[in-house]
């Protein structure tokens, strides 16, 4: 009914990601859904300024559940418990965050705070009940910890000092996580260069995400082409080409990063190059529908380098990731034929943003940017096949 959390050296290499992880990540759509909306009404740079900001705040809730679920996890009620217990926390994060900076911070940031809290006292009990982990629990729920005061404490001042607590808080997370990762030692049984191994779970948790953030450009296409007034047939195109945009996004990152590990001693840095990536395609969904509202007539400078940003930032970030895989020293042709092809997509793609494109001209453009690392990496796997037979 209520176990002490899975030692670290007893979690299994060959988990399957539960149902529970995937209820928990639900609740992550609607706060995407919500930062993406907010970057879409403010399409500046103090929007997406915000917009980065919190997300890395949604990012770091959601990547410390996924972690805790991935090392340290128990099939009981307790589980549950916190689980839901975070949805709930997050739950609150999702309804004020529209509205932040203004009126909505107070709510979010108790929100954060409850949620912080959750988090604080999980990693705590893995130092408890399991000494070889308290190394780094300690300062890490210790982090975490000051970081929730100082969400919390943030509601009794004003702004804009209510928003230097918040950064301060994070910055207090990150330097937890990094002497948690100094100072913990793995076991044995584990790999010495890895205190986080990438198991496949954590693999397909990493995937899972891209595919909530992807749902946003797909959400902002349609939703942009319900906001055109007398849909013809030019609306419509557009609006397609926008899904192209996901299809694009969702091809180069399952055909050349997901479901493969990273080098055991990169398994960190693959972690943290995925924040960008997810960061960028959930601002692509804001480029995409303010881009496909404006079906028709050229589209205004700050929609179109939201678009033209987002997608380079995301496609880099894919170029980057390749770097710490393990698959690249199996396949290092593959991999530098399709480097070249990103380069290119992502000097064309920030040049689209010098131009004074319409809304379907530029859509046209990024898909077939996107796509473009696909054609020599699908011919060169075929010669290697027709070798191989």
């Amino acid at each position: 009914m209520w176990q002490p959390p899975a030692r670290f050296e007893d979690r299994s290499p060959d988990r399957s990601v539960t149902f529970l992880e995937l209820f928990f990540d639900l609740v992550f759509v609607v706060i995407i859904a919500q930062l993406a909306h907010h970057l879409a009404e403010h399409p500046s740079w103090e929007g997406v300024g915000w917009f980065v900001f919190l997300f890395y705040a949604v990012w770091s809730s959601w990547l410390n559940g996924t972690l805790y679920h991935d090392l340290h996890t128990t099939n009981d009620v307790s589980v549950r418990v916190f689980t839901f217990a975070q949805m709930l926390a997050v739950a609150i994060m999702a309804v004020y965050v529209g509205d932040v900076p203004g009126e909505g911070s107070s709510g979010f940031a108790l929100g954060y705070a409850a949620n912080n809290t959750i988090l604080v006292i999980l990693w705590a009990r893995t130092g408890i009940h399991d000494p070889a982990h308290r190394p780094a629990s300690v300062p890490y729920s210790t982090a975490y910890f000051l970081s929730t005061l100082a969400f919390g404490l943030s509601v009794l001042v004003d702004e804009p000092l209510r928003y230097w607590m918040w950064a301060a808080g994070l910055l207090l997370e990150v330097a937890g996580f990094a002497v948690a990762l100094i100072r913990f030692t793995p076991p044995e049984s584990q790999p010495g260069d890895a205190v986080i191994a990438a198991t496949p779970s954590l693999i397909e948790r990493l995937g899972l995400f891209v595919i909530i953030v992807l749902g946003e450009v797909v959400v902002g296409a349609i939703s942009g082409m319900a906001e055109v007034s007398g849909l013809g047939r030019a609306g419509i195109l557009t609006g397609l080409l926008g899904v192209m945009v996901a299809i694009g996004l969702w091809w180069l990152y399952f055909d050349l990063i997901s479901h493969r590990a990273p080098v055991s001693r990169r398994t960190q840095l693959w972690l943290y190059l995925h924040l960008p990536l997810v960061m960028a395609i959930a601002a692509g969904g804001a480029g995409v529908l303010n881009t496909v509202e404006h079906a028709g007539e050229p589209v205004p400078d700050a929609v179109r380098w939201l678009l033209v940003g987002s997608l380079a930032v995301a496609m880099a970030a894919i170029l980057f990731l390749s770097f710490v895989l393990e698959a690249r020293r199996r396949q290092p042709d593959l991999y530098r034929v399709v480097d070249i092809a990103l380069i290119v997509g992502i000097v064309a793609t920030l040049g689209i943003g010098l131009t004074a494109l319409t809304a379907l001209a530029s859509l046209a453009a990024m898909v077939v940017l996107l796509l473009l690392p696909l054609g020599p990496a699908i011919a060169k796997w075929v010669r290697d096949v027709e070798i191989q037979l």
